[in-house]
């Protein structure tokens, strides 16, 4: 039967259980149907389906990504029972109907667009049962699959297995696709603005680097805390930012969590999970345009490759072509990503994943403080959209390309091995003029670097479930490396006068080929770990984990050839109890530890120690049963060891910094209504320094206060049928900057966001699939400048508007 014949002939048997449904006006279906009242989502609106016959579980997870609905069910209430086709444009009440047909399943609703299913009596028609509130998770969620909305509930970054967030004693923030794209998210600055403790730079830097802070602390490289699918990634922040377009969702474990991951800074991790394939058929296009000349076009595809499911695919690709606010200064990017999946029975997982990644754009280099914050030497200010470089001279050209495998094997119920593993190149061509002041004049010199790096990094576990007398636990034993290469040169120019307010380009940057600043940097990290989440009378949960880690790492001077060599061990554990109370509260406390290896000798010959942190957190999270509200709150202390301190030409590691916050956070959809909410207290300070004048003063860049909300209505209520709007504020507070001589804080500045979108389909129903969406940041076009050092400040980002026509099919 050719593809044509099978479609026609599904089209054929969904008229005919369309109709077996209609026939049955006499039974409790159509009973139940008429005297049920409306929900809060307007029954009659439809949506397109396509949903083969097939195992009733998968045909309910595409009724979910199809009708934008949740479905709650035991699932040994749909083992062996199959659905009945699905075609064509139904409100969604009714395509459920049509899917359960025959199945001896009835629904409820639990609230907007939220239904839990259960057994029929014998009569085995399909209808809608009495109102009951049911208990159960989102069958569709998994801790690296999609989300509808912006509510997660699971997640794996926390304890590298699949675990509820509300079991999970430590904070975590799940930023999902549908938030990335509602809020038009190019980066990932852009994507955590309104995830509480993290601070990002403006998107004219984090173009070429996802350079955050959490909690006070830098999270830059694999070895700060970068990850992408829970493995370390890049080996050099400066290789490039990653696609917020490739992600499905973006997580944020707060604080210390070597034991999970190995070398870390404390302040926690940001895990980017990539988009995965789908058995699923899935299809976007979208176009952009928009300010500075924006153009950009991308598309999401998605599906299985046989009739049984046993191949499936997933191929993102982006291509843009824009300016800057800043003459002289592109945003180019290329971004393609295919994957593949093979499960050749149901006990095996084989996924391909890679990526390619091509950035052309411009360095926004560093400003001092004087002539930002407050009036240069020469009473006037740096102009904020004046090119610094040399247009013939400056570039940023990034070539990212990553490949990789993860395999999942059952090998019992309760017995399941994962390994994965992803090698990782990036080839970086960066010259760019450097600024500052000398006296009262504003110099240049130019920086001329080329950056190769690369990483390989590789994890095995195991996890077995198993239960004690009234203990059951998850039990993970594993085993990862992390081997990198960073090679580096770097050269640099003579200095020359430039005048900002006046500039004048055409000079011969005249580097100076003969001396080379670079250096290579060669590492290799191992680390075994053992963990154990141990659940009691379905109340009490406890996390216990250990790892220990070998280290060993060489960096070898381009100009004098001299290798400094480190070999370190370090031990790391962690402990969590949460408590789980029937009404959907969870109080948790937690103590976790990390590392970070420093690279040669102190002042007195000796090899310097790792950097060491240790946290403690307790906090309380609230979910509702629907799983459509997450609340959370939490309090902590974090404390850094031996930090390194440059004293002139003394190297001394007697640094000290302690962190000390309060964080909440809320995420919710109520009816029409969708929300997030954070506030963070964030007072991270130095308190030891060998540095005159540190103790005591608060970090560079790093706010006492912060604050971020979002909403987006629907407007169906009101007679704007397909009309959605949205808008959002992220306050951020004053922030010190450590030995700053004139003492200047950098202002608090206020950014509002918004949004409006429509449904074509609302147009005429040919148009099913369309959307038409406008957004705009920093709405009230706000100056800013944002600074993590004394002669580290840059401009923010004015007022950007984007329109953006997507269709998904």
């Amino acid at each position: 039967m050719t593809g044509r014949q099978q479609a026609d002939a599904r089209r054929r048997m969904a008229g005919c259980a369309m109709a077996v449904a209609a026939a049955i006006g006499s039974t409790a279906m159509a009973t139940a149907l008429s005297a049920w009242p409306a929900p809060a989502v307007a029954a009659d609106a439809t949506a397109a389906f396509d949903i083969p016959a097939q195992d009733l579980n998968q045909a309910l997870l595409s009724f979910a990504d199809q009708a934008g609905w949740q479905v709650f069910y035991d699932a040994t209430r749909v083992e062996g029972r199959r659905s009945s086709p699905l075609q064509g444009r139904y409100p969604a009440d009714q395509a459920l109907a049509i899917l359960l047909a025959g199945t001896g399943l009835g629904w409820r609703f639990t609230g907007p667009k939220a239904v839990a299913l259960d057994t029929l009596p014998e009569t085995g028609a399909t209808e809608r049962l009495d109102p009951l509130t049911v208990e159960g998770s989102r069958f569709r969620e998994r801790a690296d699959g999609p989300v509808i909305g912006y509510v997660a509930t699971r997640s794996a970054s926390g304890t590298r297995t699949d675990t509820p967030l509300i079991e999970t004693p430590q904070s975590v923030t799940v930023v999902t696709a549908d938030e990335m794209v509602t809020t038009k998210a190019t980066t990932l600055s852009d994507a955590l603005g309104y995830t509480a403790s993290v601070v990002t730079m403006p998107s004219g830097f984090s173009r070429v680097a996802d350079d955050v802070t959490i909690r006070g602390f830098n999270v830059a490289n694999g070895n700060t805390g970068m990850l992408r699918d829970g493995m370390k990634l890049q080996s050099n922040v400066y290789d490039g930012g990653q696609e917020p377009y490739g992600l499905e969702r973006l997580e944020v474990l707060r604080g210390a969590a070597s034991v999970l991951y190995g070398q870390l800074g404390p302040g926690g991790v940001i895990n980017a999970i990539t988009k995965q394939p789908t058995r699923d058929p899935l299809h976007e296009l979208s176009l952009d345009a928009g300010s500075n000349a924006r153009r950009q076009i991308a598309t999401d595809h998605g599906g299985a490759l046989d009739d049984d499911g046993r191949w499936s695919y997933r191929l993102t690709a982006l291509y843009r072509d824009s300016d800057t606010w800043v003459d002289h200064i592109q945003d180019d990017k290329l971004y393609i990503a295919p994957a593949l999946r093979f499960d050749p029975d149901d006990d095996t997982r084989i996924t391909l994943l890679a990526s390619h990644q091509e950035i052309r754009s411009g360095f926004a280099a560093p400003l001092p403080a004087a002539g930002t914050l407050y009036a240069g030497p020469d009473g006037q200010f740096i102009p904020a959209d004046t090119f610094l470089g040399e247009p013939d001279y400056d570039t940023f050209e990034s070539t990212v390309d990553t490949i990789g495998y993860r395999i999942e094997h059952d090998l019992s119920p309760d017995l399941r091995l994962r390994h994965g593993l992803r090698y990782y190149r990036a080839d970086v061509t960066w010259d760019y003029m450097q600024v500052g002041w000398s006296g009262s004049s504003f110099i240049r010199r130019a920086s001329d670097r080329e950056e190769h790096s690369t990483g390989l990094t590789a994890d095995t576990s195991v996890e077995y479930t198993t239960s004690t007398g009234p203990l059951d636990h998850t039990l993970l034993g594993g085993v990862d490396i992390y081997r990198q290469l960073y090679d580096t040169d770097r050269y640099r120019g003579g200095f020359s006068l430039f005048d900002p307010n006046n500039p004048v380009y055409g000079t011969d940057p005249a580097v100076d080929f003969t001396t080379n600043r670079g250096s290579r940097t060669e590492s290799d990290q191992l680390g075994i770990y053992l963990q154990d989440q141990v659940k009691i009378d379905d109340h009490w949960v406890v996390v216990l984990g250990g790892r220990y880690d070998w280290l060993r790492s060489d960096v070898t001077s381009a100009s004098s050839g001299v290798t400094d060599a480190s070999h370190e061990n370090a031990f790391t554990g962690r402990a969590g109890l949460v408590y789980l109370f029937d009404n959907g509260l969870a109080p948790y406390a937690s103590f976790s530890q990390s590392f970070s290896a420093n690279a040669g000798t102190s002042s007195d010959g000796a090899p310097l120690s790792p950097t060491t942190g240790e946290q403690i957190e307790i906090g309380l999270r609230y979910q509702l049963p629907d799983g459509d509200t997450m609340l959370s709150a939490a309090v902590y202390e974090l404390v850094q060891e031996d930090v390194v301190n440059y004293v002139g030409s003394d190297v001394v590691q007697t640094g000290r910094v302690r962190s000390r916050g309060f964080e909440a956070e809320a995420r919710t959809r109520i009816g029409a209504l969708a929300v997030i909410a954070s506030y963070a207290y964030t007072d991270a300070r130095i308190t030891e320094s060998a540095v005159a004048g540190e103790t005591g003063q608060r970090r560079s860049g790093i706010p006492l206060h912060a604050f971020g909300l979002w909403g987006d209505y629907g407007l169906d209520g009101f007679g704007l049928r397909g009309v959605r709007v949205g808008g959002g504020a992220r306050y951020v507070g004053a922030a010190n900057l450590v030995n700053e001589d004139t003492g200047a804080d950098v202002p608090s500045h206020t950014l509002y966001d918004a949004m409006v979108s429509f449904d074509l389909a609302e147009l005429s129903p040919s148009l099913a699939g369309a959307e038409l969406r406008f957004n705009a940041r920093n709405l009230t076009d706000e100056d800013y400048v944002v600074c993590n050092a004394p002669d580290g400040c840059r401009y923010g980002d004015p007022r950007t508007m984007t329109g953006t026509i997507s269709y998904r099919w």
